[in-house]
């Protein structure tokens, strides 16, 4: 009697949770028929804008930008192979960042769009940074937020992952650790990142694929251990020369792995850009502070070249 009330109180109370948890889908995939399948959120019409995230993350990272653009513009957010991604990869694909740009520049070929917007934060911000050296007849405008800049590729905090992935059963033992949700506002994990998600956010919306498939996780190991300042040294070269309009929002509240300084390392590095520091924000602006986002980002659209 005692146990039948002990599981009926289990069911109640995990019943109770999920019907406090929001629903936390932006939109349903789609897949584009490139690499072994990479999933995407397409949504709005008109000007293509590309949105780009960091490590551990996906699409549903713009979940609180899209809605509002997508009336205006043509959103279009992928699910890069860098952890937090839903199709696993096979061992052949090229995840360094010049793969990764390579990637980014299929999948526009695959969508048919010439040109696009881009939008980038954290990691994405050195593959904007990458591709748009490499491929710039495909770039319109860059929209950056925090994220590496040259000689921080990645940031100092997170530097031990180049050698930890190379350990047997590290990314198994670190998926087990993101199975404790109360850890992961730490800032050993994503606590660093923002102040507003949550952590019951960061499991469903990013962690999900990562804890249950092991090839995700050699995915992540293929791309985190390419990791260098090599890149974004030789990207930051190149785009000196470019004449790209570019926009820069920084959250002011990022002071452990993206400061301000950085930002302002980036700004120097074009020759038609403009550096907006955002407050009450750390490095997921898009998180933190998504009407303030929007509102910049049409701005800067609306300008003329």
């Amino acid at each position: 009697m005692k146990k039948g009330l002990f599981i009926l109180l289990i069911q109640l109370t995990t019943m109770t949770i999920q019907s406090q948890t929001p629903n936390l889908n932006v939109s349903q995939r789609k897949i584009a028929d490139i690499y072994d399948g990479i999933t995407y959120i397409d949504k709005g019409t008109g000007t293509p804008i590309l949105f780009l995230h960091g490590t551990l993350s996906n699409a549903n990272t713009w979940r609180k930008i899209i809605p509002s653009l997508s009336d205006k513009y043509r959103c279009i957010a992928i699910d890069l192979p860098i952890g937090g991604h839903s199709i696993a990869l096979n061992d052949s694909i090229d995840l360094s960042p010049i793969g990764i740009a390579k990637l980014i520049k299929e999948f526009l070929q695959f969508l048919k769009i010439e040109k696009a917007i881009i939008v980038s934060n954290d990691t994405g911000g050195a593959y904007a940074q990458i591709f748009a050296s490499l491929y710039p007849e495909k770039v319109e405008k860059l929209v950056f937020s925090n994220c590496e800049v040259q000689e921080v590729f990645p940031p100092k905090k997170f530097k031990y992952l180049i050698k930890s992935v190379k350990i047997p059963g590290f990314t198994y033992l670190l998926s087990r650790t993101f199975k404790i949700k109360s850890m992961l506002k730490s800032n050993m994990m994503m606590g660093l990142l923002s102040d507003s998600i949550t952590k019951n956010e960061i499991s469903e919306l990013y962690l999900k694929t990562f804890i249950k498939n092991m090839t995700i996780r050699k995915n992540f190991t293929d791309n985190v251990k390419t990791w260098s300042p090599k890149y974004t040294i030789e990207a930051a070269e190149i785009l000196k020369k470019q004449k790209f309009q570019v926009l820069i929002l920084w959250g002011k509240d990022d002071k452990k792995l993206f400061p301000i300084e950085l930002g302002q390392q980036l700004n120097n590095i074009f020759v038609n850009s403009k550096l907006i520091l955002i407050p009450h924000s750390k490095t997921y602006i898009q998180e933190d502070q998504p009407e303030v986002m929007v509102k910049e980002i049409i701005s800067f659209i609306n300008q003329a070249n």
